[in-house]
């Protein structure tokens, strides 16, 4: 029992030793003042950065930074650490604070020194209404990948914007349309991924309608089976707009190009094996349409492939200088109103079945026209014509201007029973019946050349073929 209390005793006191030793390193300063009445203890009572100066001293200049309390006495920072003493814990080696310090009644104030701040440069964002190389840049590497951003122009449009979006979607970057960094680096990286191929997608079959062997849908013929097989038309490419029911010259150029592309013959007429062909799983359909019925394409059309292909014909001509975007706005509007004006038309601003004949023919006035046919005026008289005479084996000879005889008065003859040729059937080919020639062939949808070879002659005098096939 004795033992154990020594052990508890022996404990005690050294847990007051320590606690004696602690409290000798926090000691107070000493902070009496020495006046000339004797000594007299007043406590002054540190400020922290506004330390009492001695007398005869300057009033020192408040510090702000780190504070580290030390006791009172002790030596001053060395800017070289020292071993043991205090220098060791705050010295020039330590980059975050300044080597000098100040002792005010047992405390130190260190101030750190900031670095240097580097401006960073400011990113480049792109985005709708901006122009200038940049964008241009950026168009062409959209271009390279095969996005469709209309022509390389330097400004940022709506169809730049569209085509910034689908890089985004495609390559998994956020979409907004804009070209900040990500973007931009992503763009320009090695591993920028291009569209998605898309297949043209094969127009559906459509359920064939009980056709008649006696009907024959022709032009100026009206009713359900017109307006059916207008659809069908529309559906494989070979017009545009809605069906009217009214078998027009649009939709007679329609069934001249759909034979071309899919019968051995072509008469403009649509009778049993046409229209069979017509509505046939097998029907090959195309993407250059020959006209629009039953509508007008007008401004406030966005993103379309018809517009596309009228702005790029007016673009041709001279007429418009925006970029081909599909969207139709004020400069197409105002291209359309100027092509109308130069090709005596009415100037509406909108692209029906008339504008978009006379856009896409071969007579159509480029800009600057004064609205005579760029081939119009007084033709020059061929001085020298040769006589043509007929093939002793049968079938056509190829006429041409600067032929003549018997041959070329019987083609004249037929192009003005047509209504084709207005001038005098002398059986001279001249400049009249080249333009007669070429009428004829646009309104057929044939290949306007102005030569009447045999395919030509063969649907202008009902050749060898089954009439109305």
């Amino acid at each position: 029992m004795e033992r154990k209390k020594i052990v508890k005793f022996a404990r005690l006191a050294a847990l007051l030793l320590f606690a004696a030793i602690l409290a000798g390193c926090t000691a107070t300063p000493d902070t009496t003042i020495q006046t000339n009445e004797g000594d007299i203890d007043d406590p002054i009572f540190p400020v922290r950065g506004t330390p009492t100066p001695e007398p005869g001293q300057e009033s020192p200049t408040p510090t702000t930074g780190f504070v580290i309390n030390l006791p009172s006495g002790s030596p001053g920072i060395d800017p070289s650490p020292s071993p043991g003493g205090w220098g060791s814990i705050i010295s020039s080696n330590q980059p975050f604070l300044t080597p000098t310090a100040s002792i005010w009644g047992g405390m130190i104030t260190v101030t750190p020194t900031p670095g240097a701040v580097t401006p960073s440069p400011t990113p480049m964002v792109l985005k709708l209404g901006a122009k200038g190389p940049a964008v241009r840049d950026l168009q062409r590497r959209l271009k390279d990948l095969k996005y469709n951003i209309g022509s390389v122009d330097g400004d940022f449009g709506k169809s730049t914007e569209a085509a910034v979006k689908a890089f985004q979607a495609r390559n998994n970057l956020y979409v907004d349309g804009i070209a900040g960094t990500a973007t931009l680096n992503k763009l320009n990286s090695s591993s920028a991924l291009p569209p998605k191929p898309t297949a043209k997608p094969t127009p559906r079959p459509t359920a064939t309608p009980v056709i008649k062997a006696d009907v024959y849908l022709r032009n100026g013929s009206t009713g359900s089976d017109v307006r059916r097989m207008q659809q069908r038309l529309i559906d494989l490419g070979y017009l545009m707009g809605q069906p009217n029911g009214r078998f027009d010259d649009m939709t007679e150029a329609a069934v001249y190009a759909f034979q071309d592309r899919n019968t051995s013959y072509s008469d403009g007429v649509a009778g049993q094996e046409t229209l069979k062909k017509l509505y046939s799983s097998s029907a090959r359909s195309t993407s250059s349409s020959v006209g629009i019925i039953g509508t007008s394409i007008q401004r406030g059309l966005k993103n379309s492939s018809a517009v596309r292909r009228i702005q790029g014909k007016l673009k041709d001509l001279g007429y418009y200088t925006g970029s081909v975007d599909g969207d139709f706005g004020a400069s197409t509007e105002a291209a359309v109103k100027a092509f109308q004006s130069a090709n005596n038309l009415s100037p509406d601003g909108r692209v029906g079945s008339s504008t978009y004949q006379a856009l896409f023919s071969s007579k159509a006035n480029k800009a600057g026209s004064t609205g005579t046919n760029q081939q119009g005026g007084a033709p020059t008289r061929i001085p020298n014509y040769v006589n043509v005479t007929p093939n002793p084996a049968g079938g056509y000879v190829t006429l041409r201007e600067g032929n003549s005889g018997p041959l070329v008065r019987k083609l004249q003859q037929a192009l003005k029973d047509q209504g084709y040729y207005t001038g005098t059937v002398d059986g001279f080919f001249g400049f009249g019946t080249t333009q007669a020639v070429k009428d004829f062939q646009r309104r057929k949808g044939l290949v306007q050349d102005g030569l009447a070879g045999q395919g030509t002659q063969r649907i202008l005098f009902q050749g060898d073929f089954p009439s109305g096939s």
